[in-house]
């Protein structure tokens, strides 16, 4: 069976440990880098506040920027424009000695001394900052890439080695089968949920199997109990039979008796033989070829066939094959041509054709008063209708499910036709 969207649940818990390892990184990286960046405008404005003041007690001191070492100061004129300053910005300048260019933050502000107001431009090397914080930022992928491949290894380690036991009991979960019995592996691990879950499935086992053998036992003891008052009632039903004068006066309540106890012997068969089915009592599957089992099927219905005046054809592909056990297909076989027997009417003959990968029982006859989804259901009565379909198609579609085949019904042109494909 295929479980779509489906996932081991290491493999779920690695997927969203990586996402959260992702998202940590990403927001670790970003943390650092406005770090980063908090570290180099606190220390530049450090330092750019520490030139101005000492520009300040310079021009104090000697009433005159003339000789000061920085030529980066300008007279302020216009005293309007201050509310502009202090102004930012980062700028790249080329050394020649180095032969590259490394980036420096500028800030330009007004000073004021001696109740005179000057522009003050001052320039800070911050490359070693910048390169920093890039290499912050670049070595975050790598680093994540490698934690990664090292979750999923260890994962894999952990699939493989710690959750060896865990699968060992799956399998035996998955192996077993009612009233077979469990075949105990030895399972070796210190894992106590491990040690939880392969107790509590070995007792589940022993109840299981408790209960299948009573009910078995139970079932094939009514089985074969409610025979002998069958048999003893129809052979009541059947000297009534033989006697004219009974017939005479009771010949309907004689043969409505007969034909009942018929039925119920039949239905007591067939609910035992479904309780073993279902049990998974028949496991011998084969690769059979149909085209000599149908052919001695239609040999041995055709004289039920004659006596309501109906036809057989059979269209039967010589490749064929069913994987299946052959007592359970001989079953099959059995119920829809029956069936087919059973619904036919004289429009048309009964038709078995085989492809090379379908069965297909046909048979003309009246539209059933049943959904299609509805007619392998037990006893299922349509709304219109006191009569009940049996046991007969139920058991079909069971049998085609435990084997793995694709049972469906159609009434198209006049004709109730169900096919058998693989599934």
């Amino acid at each position: 069976m295929k479980l779509f969207g489906s996932f081991r649940l290491l493999t779920k818990t690695t997927f969203f440990y990586l996402i959260f390892v992702l998202i940590t990184f990403f927001v670790s990286a970003r943390y650092l880098i406005n770090k980063a960046n908090q570290y180099v405008t606190e220390e530049t404005e450090h330092i750019f506040e520490h030139r101005a003041r000492h520009m300040a007690r310079y021009i104090e001191e000697h009433d005159s920027i003339r000789n000061y070492k920085n030529n980066q100061i300008i007279p302020f004129q216009n005293l309007s424009d201050t509310i502009k300053f202090p102004q930012y910005s980062d700028t790249l300048i080329h050394f020649e000695d180095l032969d590259e260019y490394q980036i420096h933050r500028q800030k330009s502000t007004v000073v004021k001394a001696n109740d005179k107001y000057y522009l003050l431009k001052m320039l800070i090397n911050i490359n070693d900052f910048t390169k920093l914080k890039i290499d912050i930022a670049h070595r975050i992928v790598p680093s994540f890439i490698i934690l990664a491949l090292i979750i999923i290894l260890f994962s894999a380690f952990m699939s493989g080695y710690l959750l060896k036991p865990f699968h060992k009991i799956l399998d035996q979960m998955n192996q077993y089968k009612v009233g077979k019995g469990i075949q105990e592996h030895e399972v070796k691990t210190s894992t106590l949920e491990f040690k939880k879950m392969k107790f509590w499935f070995k007792r589940m086992v022993n109840r299981t199997e408790d209960d299948y053998l009573k009910l078995k036992e139970y079932t094939e003891n009514m089985a074969h109990e409610i025979q002998t008052p069958l048999a003893i009632i129809r052979n009541k039903a059947e000297r009534l039979i033989a006697d004219e004068n009974v017939m005479k006066e009771h010949k309907d309540s004689v043969k409505a008796i007969y034909h009942e106890a018929n039925h119920l012997s039949k239905l007591g068969n067939t609910l035992n033989l479904l309780t073993k089915i279902e049990n998974g009592e028949y496991t011998n599957t084969v690769q059979l070829k149909t085209k000599d089992v149908i052919l001695n099927h239609i040999d041995s219905i055709k004289e039920l066939a004659d006596l309501k005046a109906l036809n057989i054809e059979s269209s039967l592909h010589d490749k064929h094959f069913i994987l299946i056990d052959p007592f359970l297909f001989d079953i099959i076989l059995k119920n829809l041509l029956r069936n087919a027997i059973r619904y036919a009417s004289h429009d048309g003959p009964i038709k078995i054709e085989t492809k090379e990968d379908s069965l297909t029982i046909s048979n003309y006859g009246d539209k059933l008063k049943v959904k299609n989804q509805k007619i392998f259901e037990r006893f299922y009565t349509s709304d219109n209708s006191n009569k009940s379909l049996g046991l007969g198609l139920s058991l079909v579609k069971r049998i085609c499910d435990i084997s793995q085949l694709q049972v469906d019904y159609q009434y198209l042109d006049n004709q109730h036709k169900f096919t058998i494909t693989p599934s």
